[in-house]
């Protein structure tokens, strides 16, 4: 393991990657305390040449580093990527160099599309594997502080040091599960750009808001406001609007400029007068959009159709057990709605592999061709057509 400051030491390394190896184990270290956009502190990369592991640690927080040979490591399609949990390290890329990797392989996700839990943890993985306990006492250590221990970077190496070894033995048993296809088609999300677009439902899940709370689906307006502001300003969401006083707004719904400023909704007193033309035009939007709104969907959903629901749910279930995949692998409660109100060419449970393993099923089921019935081994679906 080499730790160095150096573009030279980066550079003659990717060369010996492109050289020597088929993939390249990468990690990062960062700090995300005062940004929206995380802070580039350490690149941790790793690949094995005549069966040695070779790792780089390149500090990149206090000096100038030329990334271009690593861009182009990036960029080459003959070399895998391999990440755990690599979203946010494909995001710090994406926003340094206005690119993503191609060809990623996320541990991860492998770990799911194996049958190996859901959202396995890199330290999980690596005993699950190796049999080998990680020291994961540094997980929240601010990574921009100077100097840097040998334990901290004995910790960093770790992070690329054994996801060598996780990815050869998943790479293994997707070979023998059958499920290539499978992890290709999972992992190419991860190199397109509007997999990294701000997840509305995700950042709502996030805030506590009682379900009987009148408006609360303005909330999904005013988060996508705020987002595009933090972005914009690089500032963590809260500094821009915390999530108790979306709750707060949306509850007493202000309908002009005085009753925006009596709630205070921004964190920033210059936020208000900035913005306020902007949220009450939001608040006009949204109040239209209700009056709007067909109720008939809703209704038919919730009175006629969720027996069927239920059947797709108890589908997914069984597919579920059979492949040993978590569900949310397979198909959404949102993909199951969407197959019921037959929206279906844009429904991710309906195609490539998962229509395979049971988009056509639930097809079948929701047109009555097949049932589903109780036998000796369990739950099986029969045809009736």
């Amino acid at each position: 393991m080499k730790f160095t400051y150096s573009s030279e030491e980066l550079k003659l390394f990717c060369d010996e990657i492109i050289q020597y190896s088929d993939y390249v184990a990468i990690d990062t270290e960062f700090v995300r305390i005062n940004t929206y956009y995380p802070k580039l502190c350490l690149l941790q990369l790793a690949f094995k040449k005549q069966k040695f592991k070779k790792i780089l640690i390149i500090d990149v927080f206090e000096k100038k580093i030329e990334f271009k040979p690593f861009i182009n490591l990036l960029k080459n399609k003959k070399i895998t990527k391999v990440f755990h949990a690599g979203r946010q390290d494909c995001e710090i890329f994406l926003n340094l160099f206005n690119l993503l990797p191609n060809k990623i392989f996320d541990t991860q996700i492998g770990a799911m599309v194996c049958g190996i839990g859901d959202q396995e943890s890199y330290e999980s993985l690596v005993f699950n594997f190796l049999k080998i306990k990680v020291d994961k006492s540094f997980q929240f250590t601010d990574w921009s502080k100077r100097p840097l221990s040998k334990l901290q970077i004995d910790y960093a190496s770790n992070d690329v040091n054994y996801l060598c070894d996780v990815y050869e033995h998943q790479i293994k048993l997707l070979d023998k599960l059958n499920r290539n296809e499978w992890i290709i088609e999972e992992n190419k999300k991860l190199t397109q750009k509007e997999t990294y677009n701000h997840n509305l439902n995700s950042i709502y899940k996030k805030i506590k808001v009682n379900k009987s709370t009148k408006n609360k689906d303005l909330i999904f307006d005013l988060i996508d406001f705020r987002e595009n502001i933090a972005k914009k300003l690089n500032l963590p969401r809260n500094h821009v609007i915390k999530d108790s006083k979306l709750v707060n707004f949306v509850k007493q719904l202000p309908k002009n400029f005085d009753e925006i400023d009596d709630i205070s909704l921004f964190s920033k007193n210059e936020f208000n007068d900035l913005y306020k033309n902007k949220i009450l035009t939001i608040i006009k939007n949204f109040t239209l959009k209700i009056e709007k709104i067909d109720n008939s969907i809703p209704k038919v959903i919730n009175e006629k159709l969720q027996d069927i629901i239920n059947l797709l749910k108890i589908l997914l279930k069984m597919k579920s057990t059979k492949y040993a995949v978590p569900t949310r692998l397979i198909a959404s409660n949102q993909d199951l709605e969407d197959l019921i109100l037959d929206k279906k060419s844009d429904i991710p449970a309906l195609k490539g592999w998962r229509w395979d393993v049971f988009g056509k099923d639930a097809i079948k089921l929701k047109n009555g061709e097949v049932a589903i019935y109780r036998s000796k081994e369990g739950l099986k679906l029969i045809n009736i057509s």
